[in-house]
């Protein structure tokens, strides 16, 4: 099976179990112009664990397979 390139040609836009794209729908121009999400042109679909008392994201999740891998 071939991996898809995701939309951003970031690997953190893959599922390292499933291998769906998870780059989601295009952010609209309006708010890439007003540079609140830099290079960025698309949403993603990563759901990101977060912990309070190391005050940064340790880990993803992928919506569509539940698998969880941790952030590098």
């Amino acid at each position: 099976m071939q991996t898809p390139i995701p939309l951003s040609g970031d690997p953190l836009d893959i599922c390292p179990n499933c291998k769906v794209d998870l780059t989601g729908g295009p952010i609209p121009q309006q708010y890439i112009d007003a540079g609140h999400y830099g290079n960025h042109t698309h949403y993603s679909r990563r759901i990101g664990i977060y912990d309070r008392g190391r005050d940064r994201t340790v880990a993803w999740v992928c919506p569509d397979c539940n698998h969880q891998w941790a952030r590098d």
